[in-house]
């Protein structure tokens, strides 16, 4: 493929920095993967960076297979400067699972799991994040694992949880409670009825006398309180909480991401995340919440490192949604994100410059200094998160849906 030479994206900006000048267009370097590794000026950008970095934080608007494939050439590249570690957004107890299924049976057993509960996995049910979560199989020295899934458990997730209930029962009254709730969920989730799902329908007096049955029994009550943790969550949301919903969750995302940070072999281990575009910045969020990225990067600042915090974001293309319904739960759609809209063109990108058939890579720190504060000021809500959080935004007119495992 041609090599293309950084380009100054053209564009008039309506907000004066003086009264003389306006502020410099932004510059977008290409990113092109050749026998899957990353290429062109956009990945030396990149790469000049890794030395120094004690985590990348890779956040995302989901649905799309170049966020996963992207970050995969990227997480191989920084393999070999110990980036042994990889975050994603699901829960510790799915993640057991998950990881034990790809290691016995790789993705041909993840399909099965996801065609059995098909609402049961998040993100990792998309053939390549399952891929890149392949690539961190394995524990350390310390016996902790490559792979930490810090999130809630997903609302679709109980199936699993419940039949591992059933399995480690001591007594013919618990492993009858798991039988029956399970069943219950089983038919919840063939009808898709979200109402009827346990995590929708249980609070904490239905969690504590469920834990009755299993008393003394440790990894049963682990598994409850989690269940009763991802309840309280979604529930807040459903009831309208949204402060509440997103503060508790961002509290649930810390404690995870530091005990499994702690368990560790490397006192200072490198990871690599994957989440949602408001988890992994810098800074207060759109949700009103101070998350994991702005926790990371004092934790690198700390360590004498930094953090490398890319939002990949298009401009155009399509996308994987979920859409829950009896059998496979999501659709493809024409990506469509008044935010990302208007970001783009708060910084002038003119996105029909951008390289049709691979990436671009935009610096955001030339921006920020071209804007200064009364410029950054001036933006939507939206656009100024994404304009302080983020060190590079990865963009494409035509991004690529992720394909289902289902």
């Amino acid at each position: 493929m041609k090599r293309i030479r950084p380009v100054a994206a053209v564009y008039s900006f309506a907000i004066l920095l003086s009264s003389s000048s306006l502020a410099a267009p932004p510059q977008f370097y290409p990113l092109e993967l050749k026998e899957e590794k990353l290429a062109g000026t956009g990945a030396d950008l990149i790469r000049a960076e890794l030395p120094k970095v004690q985590f990348i934080l890779w956040g995302e608007d989901h649905g799309f297979a170049d966020s996963a494939i992207l970050l995969r050439a990227l997480a191989r590249e920084a393999r070999p400067l110990g980036f042994k570690y990889h975050v994603v957004e699901v829960g510790p107890l799915s993640i057991r699972m998950i990881a034990e299924t790809l290691a016995r049976n790789g993705l041909p057993g993840l399909h099965r799991l996801v065609h059995d509960v098909p609402l049961g996995i998040p993100f990792l049910s998309l053939n390549d994040d399952a891929e890149l979560a392949s690539d961190f199989l394995g524990q350390d020295e310390k016996g902790a694992p490559y792979l930490w899934g810090i999130d809630q458990e997903f609302i679709g997730s109980t199936p699993f949880h419940l039949q591992r209930l059933k399995e480690i029962a001591r007594s013919d009254t618990a492993r009858a409670a798991a039988q029956r709730l399970l069943e219950e969920e089983k038919d919840a989730a063939a009808k898709a009825a979200q109402d009827k799902f346990l995590l929708v329908r249980f609070h904490d007096k239905d969690f504590d006398a469920l834990a009755e049955q299993f008393k003394g029994e440790a990894e049963a009550e682990d598994i409850i309180a989690q269940l009763k943790e991802s309840a309280a969550i979604y529930q807040l949301w459903m009831s309208g909480r949204n402060y509440e919903n997103n503060a508790r969750r961002s509290r649930l995302l810390a404690k995870n991401f530091l005990g499994a940070y702690a368990n560790a072999a490397d006192t200072q281990a490198k990871v690599v995340f994957k989440m949602g575009i408001e988890h992994v910045a810098l800074g207060t969020t759109p949700v009103n919440t101070i998350d994991l990225g702005t926790l990371a990067t004092s934790i690198a600042r700390t360590n004498g490192r930094t953090a490398l915090r890319i939002a990949f974001l298009p401009a155009g293309g399509h996308n994987l949604a979920l859409a829950p319904k009896p059998g496979n739960p999501t659709m493809t759609e024409n990506y469509q994100s008044k935010e990302s809209k208007e970001f783009f063109a708060a910084i002038g990108l003119d996105a029909t410059r951008l390289p049709k058939a691979t990436w671009a890579v935009i610096p955001l720190e030339p921006i920020r200094q071209s804007f200064d504060n009364k410029g950054i000021d001036a933006l939507k809500p939206f656009s100024h998160f994404l304009l302080l959080g983020y060190d590079y935004v990865v963009t494409t007119p035509d991004a690529k849906a992720a394909v289902s495992l289902y």
